[in-house]
């Protein structure tokens, strides 16, 4: 009964709170608002990035990126059971849609509002932006390190090379360190990277994205470290804040 009573309440609250976030079309122009006047850095269009990086990164971090709508739901109920049988937190369900919103749009706070806030602005992305935009973004944004935003910042920076000149094994270790970038950092453990690494290779792989051969040649390369001595902050492209988009996070 009371599950019964409070549901028109939870669902008058989550209309109202996505009353206050920005419609699709306002979201894309608020995004184009705000890349072009604050650009600075390097931002790559998509077809200046290996294709390699590409179907690394999705495959890694979301493979049903090109099917979902912006929230992957079987994903969500697989990472539930994992946490729930580890009794922790182990795996989680964001796809590039939701970090896309979380680094332009919202705090990094973990609290439910958040997370509710980031499902409703996922699913609006979805309908402002195509999908190669939003991994356009999502590429451009990610951090790959202390100070490292942006795939051509991270090509640069750990194999002293443009982003559209990536190889399969530079393309999987980028994909592999991106969910913790600080921890499986080549220039910090090489070993752990090449983990990473290893564990892309072996996903492209089973997926058929990769040939056998193509799998050989990348998982024996060595873990190249072109510039780890160097300056550990580039430019970083823009990152909307609350402050730039109070009307979002407000």
């Amino acid at each position: 009964m009371a599950a019964a009573a409070a549901a028109p309440l939870l669902a008058g609250w989550l209309a109202w709170e996505a009353s206050r976030l920005p419609a699709a079309d306002a979201l894309r122009g608020q995004l184009f608002e705000h890349w072009q006047p604050l650009g600075h850095g390097t931002w790559l269009p998509l077809w200046a990035i290996s294709p390699r990086v590409r179907v690394a990164v999705v495959a890694w971090e979301d493979p049903g990126f090109y099917f979902h709508s912006g929230l992957d739901y079987a994903e969500i109920g697989r990472a539930l059971v994992i946490n729930l049988r580890a009794g922790r937190y182990e795996r989680g369900a964001s796809t590039i849609t939701q970090q896309v919103v979380k680094n332009l749009f919202l705090s990094p706070d973990k609290r439910l509002r958040r997370k509710i806030r980031e499902a409703i602005l996922a699913r609006r992305l979805e309908r402002a932006l195509t999908k190669d935009e939003i991994l356009t973004v999502y590429l451009n944004v990610a951090e790959w390190g202390d100070g490292i935003v942006g795939v051509e910042a991270a090509s640069r920076r750990y194999f002293g090379k443009a982003a559209d000149q990536l190889d399969w094994a530079e393309a999987a270790l980028l994909a592999g360190i991106l969910p913790n970038p600080r921890r499986w950092n080549p220039c910090r453990d090489a070993a752990r990277a090449r983990l990473a690494r290893h564990a892309v290779l072996v996903e492209l792989r089973a997926t058929r994205q990769l040939q056998p051969a193509e799998f050989r040649l990348a998982d024996i390369a060595p873990i190249t470290r072109a510039r780890c001595d160097g300056d550990s902050h580039p430019d970083k492209v823009p990152v909307l804040r609350d402050s730039e988009t109070a009307q979002v996070v407000r």
